[in-house]
């Protein structure tokens, strides 16, 4: 899992950071604590000092498995209360150096940090890429006395701001009064946040994880209730603006539609369907319609444009703010693989209603070990008792999968897996710490998520800790020099065949990791980079991990090496899931752009992405390809993947049941300038 879980994942610091300044005043000094938590628990901590001349200095920090932030900023006030200067510095979440600054002189705005530099004239917000919590409040604070509480931003934008709901908590005697703020124009979705009666900041609350006043974290869970029923109105309105509602019988004809099964392009056809499901794929001539009875079936015209099943995304932590950009980039189907169960209830119930807009899914339980580098999930195993019971609930609750994190013992793994096998279940997951990938293949593994947990088989020694940012940094530091025709790698291959392994690469995010360096665009996704709104593009500037001219060629030759892992593990016959544990949408058109740079052709990558993944999800009878019987969940594109894989990203229509989506309406929604019209 990656932190945040937010609508894109630029967001870490537009939900951990953004900037404006307070009304300057003559005030008493004054520091104010504050904690972060994950689970539950104290994981990081946030202090505000405040000084007479309206300056404000913040420290901010937490550790999330050996990741997290260090941030020191400064936030300077001129005396007419408007924003004169700001220092940042620190690193961010998985380590990239944090070096920012903003000043005001002579009438005219500058900036720079390690992302860019640039000056505009004096009168616009600016917005930091990095900071703390509190400039959030900043911004919420600026924009509330602002005419129409809206502003324009620097370097560029607009936001705006909008009270959703105001809540009174209580901890040991004292009642608090917080008003939940909506931001919008900094991500995709409007970003949250919680002022108290000063319009200080008061709370965060990020699902698993939350910003609370010291000693009020207990506030957090009815907060986050508070914030999650905004969200789901705001998510239910899109949904009645944009979802087509289609009869009980209707045809799609004149399309070329993809066979996956057999890898060819079927020209000039026509698909009939009736209360959601595939009841004919022939010919374009229009048929007879006996099984329509007296109803007259609506009719659309496909204009020659090529149909394919829609697409699944195997490496998903759902959220509402997901569902649009999946549909959009027509993904019906995704699988989760690790949420709150209560959470990714309500989720798959508000998608699978068509009360907010998203994909059909399956999920998979989640089981780590407490440990100081235990996912951040509201339930963790202290015993393996308590594991195996975790199995057998999940098994009731009719989960097909249990996936275990890197905290598990080794030992763990054969009874953990003995006890889903016997319920029915597979067990997949990162490799523990400790273990080998090949042991935990032996010992009961049936799928591997990530792919630098392969290499780590080979470059992690037994002393080697990969519950930490080590499994990122000795893959980056070391693939690139592994021998991937060496007997011990072709032996580790074919047992993966043998066994019948599935391996879920997600080699996006480490594509992505291993070759951004902060200032240039994020490689996964500078080709959508200017259809984003300006927050979200700048976004795309900060890397991830601190590359120079000292690593910088390393680390790209590791990166290589991942597409080359990938290519002989598709050539062995090695199961392959697209997955992206990343920005919806986008990311699993990328993760599919990279197969096909890894030598996998057209046709296996879009089967890859469409009836394996339904194979794997023990959903082949319903989805994955467009055959008799199934749901009608395809998507209309504008280009032929079979010879163009980057066609999957010009859907002009997803269809899903009795139901059916713009694309391009969808991202026009969420301020995304359309690929297709």
């Amino acid at each position: 899992m990656h932190y945040p879980k937010s609508a894109t994942r630029f967001s870490l610091a537009l939900l951990v950071c953004l900037a404006q300044p307070a009304a300057a005043a003559a005030q008493d000094a004054r520091t104010a604590h504050y904690d972060w938590l994950t689970a539950g628990e104290v994981s990081g901590s946030h202090v505000l000092q405040i000084r007479a001349d309206g300056t404000r200095v913040a420290d901010f920090e937490f550790n999330d498995r050996g990741r997290g932030p260090k941030i020191h900023e400064e936030i300077g006030v001129a005396s007419d209360g408007t924003l004169a200067s700001v220092q940042v510095s620190g690193h961010s979440y998985m380590g990239a150096t944090a070096q920012e600054s903003f000043r005001i002189a002579d009438g005219r705005a500058s900036w720079e940090s390690t992302l860019e530099r640039g000056d505009a004239p004096a009168g616009g917000f600016y917005v930091p890429h990095d900071g703390t919590p509190e400039q959030q409040a900043v911004l919420a604070r600026a924009l509330l006395s602002a005419p129409d509480r809206r502003m324009d931003l620097l370097p560029a934008g607009t936001a705006s701001i909008e009270a959703v709901a105001t809540q009174e908590v209580e901890h040991e005697g004292q009642t608090r009064t917080a008003t939940l703020y909506a931001v919008s124009g900094l991500d995709l979705t409007p970003q949250y946040l919680w002022l108290d009666e000063a319009r200080e900041l008061f709370a965060l609350t990020y699902g698993w994880m939350g910003l609370a006043p010291r000693g009020w974290g207990g506030a957090l869970e009815t907060l986050q209730a508070v914030q999650d029923r905004a969200e789901q109105d705001y998510h239910r309105r899109l949904a009645t603006e944009l979802t087509g509602e289609l009869p009980a019988n209707w045809i799609l004809r004149n399309v070329a539609v993809v066979d996956v099964e057999s890898g060819t392009l079927l020209p000039d056809q026509l698909v009939a369907v009736s209360d959601g499901r595939i009841v004919r794929v022939t010919g374009n001539e229009m048929p007879d319609l006996p099984a329509y009875g007296d109803l007259q079936p609506r009719i659309i015209d496909g204009q020659g444009q090529t149909l394919i099943p829609g697409l699944w995304d195997m490496h998903t932590h759902l959220s509402l703010a997901d569902g649009l950009l999946q549909i959009a980039a027509g993904v019906t189907a995704v699988r989760d693989l690790a949420n709150d169960p209560e959470r990714l209830a309500e989720v798959r119930a508000a998608f699978d209603s068509g009360e907010v807009i998203g994909p059909r899914s399956v999920a998979a339980g989640f089981i780590d070990k407490r440990s100081p580098f235990s996912a951040p999930t509201g339930r963790l195993a202290e015993t393996l008792e308590e594991a195996l019971a975790m199995v057998r609930e999940y098994a009731e609750a009719g989960y097909p999968q249990v996936k275990i994190y890197s905290s598990i013992e080794p030992e763990w793994v054969p009874p953990i897996a003995a006890e889903a096998h016997a319920r029915g279940m597979r067990l997949s997951g990162h490799i523990p710490s400790y273990m080998t990938a090949r042991q935990a293949v032996l010992d009961g593994f049936d799928e591997i998520q990530h792919v630098n947990m392969l290499f780590l088989n080979f470059l992690a020694g037994p002393e080697d800790d990969t519950r930490t940012p080590l499994r990122f940094k000795l893959v980056a530091e070391r693939a690139g020099g592994m021998d991937l025709d060496a007997p011990q790698v072709r032996d580790f291959i074919a047992l993966l065949k043998e066994r019948g392994i599935v391996v879920d690469p997600t080699v996006t995010i480490f594509d992505s990791m291993f070759r951004h360096r902060s200032g240039e665009l994020d490689p996964s996704y500078a080709m959508i980079a200017e259809h984003m709104p300006p927050a979200v593009r700048r976004g795309m500037l900060g890397g991830e991990m601190d590359i120079d001219e000292s690593n910088a060629a390393t680390y790209a030759r590791s990166a290589d090496a991942l597409l080359g892992m990938i290519a002989r593990l598709h050539a062995a016959g090695v199961p392959l899931v697209a997955g992206t544990d990343a920005m919806p949408g986008f990311t699993l058109h990328r993760e599919l752009e990279l197969y096909r740079q890894a030598g996998i052709g057209n046709a296996d990558v879009l089967r890859i992405a469409t009836l394996d993944a339904a194979r794997v999800a023990g959903a082949a009878a319903e989805s994955g390809s467009i055959s008799v019987g199934k749901r009608a969940d395809f998507v209309l594109l504008a280009g032929n993947p079979l010879e163009d894989i980057s066609a999957v990203r010009r859907p002009v229509a997803v269809f899903k049941g009795d139901r059916w989506y713009d694309p391009a309406k969808l991202y026009e929604a969420v301020g995304i300038r359309p690929f297709t019209r």
